[in-house]
């Protein structure tokens, strides 16, 4: 057999090829050949790095100094996978040997290849949550937990892609989806970060913040900001990524035990649970305080949306329809606020 190298091009800001196993007889190709897909990738994850690396200096200089230390760990954690790459010697003793007697082994190099270059994608996008974090006084932490977990899937990535070259052996198949589908979690919208007197776009109407509703249990975690007062607005941000985000107004809440049909929509509970929430506003906040709540998705129609808060004498209900992402724009805090 001979080893052949096809370059398959991808998209502009990862690498300009993935190179791809089709058999062994030359050990010098080989090598050759991983050592391009490695140069590529950790060249790549070098500029993820370098950005971590000016936001912590920047947190530095801002005297930020408790935010530092998760920017840190990140950046630490991303130097390891760099160093990993890029080190890494693999005797190929494996490949030596014919590949066709050994099902799985070339498409499972070029799956991790492939998943090497795709998890640029989710580490760029912890990196820019970071930058924002930081120019907005947002979740530091957060955002740099989610980049050490996306590092840290990729070095899963990276090990096994190791274990496969050195072996010239298949692993498992549930080994390889836990490390090209590692099920992290989503980052949030940069609207979830939203604070009072930031003025903002949703589907083409311009508003100022000028309130907001936070609710956070066990298993979910929401925020509700106000638009404006007359008519009254509200802009719904589940902290997930993959949630729906939607415009609602407030209405009456119908009483416990008659069901959920707001402005004419009956709806069905989507989640609910318990937890604790504040209200925050221009005369102050209402402090942390025990709610239960629904979170409402229309029977029939599936573009409406809505949320019941019990916060034990009082009852709030809102309800609207599903905005996406794209039809978001945040603008900053205007001049003189």
């Amino acid at each position: 057999m001979v080893f052949r190298i096809e370059q398959a091009t991808v998209g502009p800001g990862l690498v300009d090829s993935i190179l791809r196993y089709k058999g062994s007889a030359d050990k010098d190709a080989i090598r050759d050949a991983d050592r391009r897909i490695r140069d590529a990738v950790s060249a790549a994850y070098a500029a993820d790095l370098a950005r971590v690396r000016r936001v912590a200096g920047d947190l530095a200089n801002q005297r930020r100094i408790m935010e530092v230390a998760p920017v840190d760990d990140f950046a630490n954690d991303l130097s390891f996978l760099i160093d990993r790459i890029r080190t890494a010697t693999y005797g190929y003793d494996g490949l030596m040997g014919e590949l066709s007697a050994k099902p799985g082994v070339a498409d499972q190099l070029r799956q991790f290849d492939e998943g090497l270059l795709a998890g640029r994608s989710g580490l760029d996008e912890a990196v820019t949550a970071l930058e924002s974090a930081s120019s907005s006084n947002g979740d530091i932490a957060a955002a740099a937990r989610l980049g050490r977990d996306a590092t840290r899937a990729l070095l899963l990535n990276f090990d096994l892609r190791g274990k496969v070259a050195e072996t010239g052996v298949a692993v498992d198949r549930e080994s390889v989806l836990k490390a090209l589908n590692p099920g992290l979690p989503q980052l949030p919208h940069p609207a979830w970060n939203l604070t009072e007197g930031v003025a903002m776009s949703v589907l083409g109407d311009d508003f100022i913040i000028d309130a907001r509703i936070g609710v956070e249990s066990d298993s979910d975690a929401f925020r509700l900001f106000r638009l404006r007062t007359d008519p009254e607005d509200w802009l719904f941000v589940p902290r997930g990524g993959n949630g729906v985000m939607a415009r609602v107004r407030p209405y009456d809440a119908p009483a416990e035990g008659d069901g959920t049909t707001l402005d004419g929509v009956t709806f069905i509970a989507e989640s609910e649970g318990a937890g604790v929430g504040e209200v925050v506003g221009a005369g102050g906040g209402s402090g942390v305080r025990p709610v239960r709540y629904l979170i409402l998705a229309g029977e029939s129609d599936t573009g409406a949306r809505g949320v019941l808060l019990d916060w034990g004498r009082d009852r709030q209900a809102f309800a609207g329809t599903a905005v996406h992402p794209a039809d978001i724009e945040i603008f900053g805090v205007p001049k003189g606020i």
